[in-house]
Order: C-alpha cells, then sequence, then structure tokens
C-alpha cells in the first residue's frame, strides 16, 4: 500500500494564523494612517478653533480675542476649502461634512465681526456641539504615522505566508512511496536505486529540536532527499519503511527505536559467569 503526505497541522495552522495576523495588522496600519491620524488631527484643529471663537465671543467687539479668532477662522476656512474630508453629510460639526464646517466657520466669522446677538446664539449653539465631539481629542503624535509603518510592513509578509502555505501544501502531495518508488519534488526513484537513509538526527535527544523531525534518504549518485515529518504529516511513516529496510535490528516502520530486551541480556551474562 502506498503511503503518501499532507501537509501537517502544525505548520498549515501556524502559517494560516500568522498570515491572518500580518494581514490585520498591516490593514490596519494602513487604516491609522489613511483615516484614523488625518481624522484625529482635523478633530483637533477644529477643537482649538471652536475653543479660540468661544473665548473671543465672550468679549467687547473689536476686542484683540476677536481679532485672533478672526484670523484663525479664516485660516481655518482656506485649509477646508483645500483639504476637503468628505461629502456633506449629517451634522454641522460631523468630520464628514467639510460643507457644514465651512458654513460654521463663516456663522463664526461674521458674529465675531458684527456682535449680532442672533448670530452669537447660533455660534455658540454649534461651538457646544462641536466641543462635546472634539473638545477632549489630542492631536496625533509625531511619531504615530512612523510606528504605522511598523504595522504596514507587515502586510507582504501576509501574503509570503498565504503564498508559503500554497507552495507546501502543493508539495505535501509529490511524496509517495510504494513498493516500487520513493516520489519527492526533487524526483522519483525506485528502491534499488534508495542505497541508504541517515537517521543520525532522527528523534535525537540532543540539540536543534526542529531538525529531529528530519531524515535523509540517500540514492546511489550520494544525492540526499531531505525527509521532513514536522512540515509533512506521515512523513514518519516513509521514513519509518525505509530504516526499517536497511536497519530492521535498529527501527521499526512507523520510525521508532528497536526496543532492547534488557532482560535477556543480562541472563545471557548470568550464564557466562
Amino acid at each position: 500500500m502506498a503511503i503518501t503526505t499532507k501537509l501537517s497541522t502544525r505548520y498549515w495552522l501556524k502559517t494560516i494564523i500568522m498570515a491572518v495576523v500580518c494581514v490585520v495588522l498591516g490593514l490596519w496600519g494602513i487604516w491609522d494612517y489613511v483615516v484614523a491620524i488625518p481624522q484625529q488631527e482635523e478633530a483637533a484643529t477644529r477643537a482649538v478653533v471652536l475653543k479660540a471663537v468661544n473665548g473671543a465671543l465672550g468679549t467687547e467687539k473689536g476686542s484683540s480675542l476677536r481679532s485672533d479668532a478672526s484670523v484663525l477662522v479664516d485660516l481655518s476656512l482656506e485649509y477646508a476649502a483645500r483639504n476637503p474630508v468628505g461629502e456633506p453629510s449629517g451634522d454641522q460639526m460631523d468630520l464628514g461634512n467639510t460643507a457644514g464646517w465651512i458654513t460654521s466657520l463663516e456663522l463664526f466669522q461674521s458674529a465675531l465681526s458684527s456682535g449680532n446677538f442672533e448670530l452669537q446664539a447660533q455660534s455658540v449653539t454649534l461651538i457646544n456641539d462641536g466641543l462635546n465631539q472634539y473638545g477632549s481629542v489630542t492631536p496625533p503624535s509625531k511619531y504615530d504615522r512612523p510606528m504605522q509603518w511598523a504595522f504596514i510592513l507587515c502586510l507582504p509578509f501576509g501574503f509570503y505566508y498565504f503564498w508559503a502555505y500554497g507552495k507546501m501544501s502543493a508539495k505535501a502531495k509529490t511524496y509517495r512511496l510504494d513498493e516500487e518508488a520513493l516520489a519527492t519534488p526533487e524526483g522519483v526513484w525506485t528502491l534499488e536505486e534508495i542505497v541508504d537513509i541517515d537517521m543520525s538526527r532522527w528523534i535525537a535527544p540532543t540539540g536543534n529540536a526542529r531538525e529531529t523531525w528530519k531524515a535523509s534518504a540517500i540514492t546511489n549518485d550520494g544525492q540526499k532527499i531531505v525527509l521532513d515529518d514536522y512540515i509533512f504529516q506521515n512523513m514518519h511513516l516513509i521514513i519509518g519503511s525505509l530504516a526499517h529496510r536497511f536497519y530492521p535490528e535498529q527501527w521499526t516502520p512507523i520510525a521508532k527505536r528497536v526496543k532492547v530486551e534488557e532482560d535477556s541480556s543480562e541472563e545471557q551474562q548470568v550464564e557466562e559467569e
């Protein structure tokens, strides 16, 4: 009966988890860089404008506070016109409603310059609404955007892990040992062409644990074919079959060491004495 392999659960599960984690982190970094941080900057800027206008409206017409606030509103109007953050939607204070924010700034400008009580009352209502949303917002740190690159750079690794999963999954389907030949990604060899198997690191008690899942079939032309049971499930059956063929006194067909009967050896030693 032919022995075939498939991708081991320990390998494909770890690979898929790593791929998903890297993709999620990468998309999160892109979202923060492109959407969240600019929105935080806009919200913090609006908070500064709203606080300045709110403080100026409590002073007399022509005061220096009103003049300073008026300049700030002019600058905000210019910036909003050059950098719209969305289509008109929702309340005037919504970040996605650039047209509404511009309308609010124009109202603030009129209230600051005219001192009209009705305009001031309307402005205060809008200011209170805006401060409820943005009053506690702090501007992003100068390190926020550079930090997002650490997450964004995870994205290519996510695609790499998905590629590795596909590649190794296809590779797993090529391993096959039957009564006539051993098929591997490196080629196909008849059992007569397989002259030995290197079991020196297989289930070794010391050294690199990852390497103790491997053995190497040796062909008649000296080529070593690595057989990895960590990545490929059921590879130990191929390894055990070959090892038992060459070293039946040392290895079982499932790649376990043959147990030495200590009792019989002790009896023989007693008889010799």
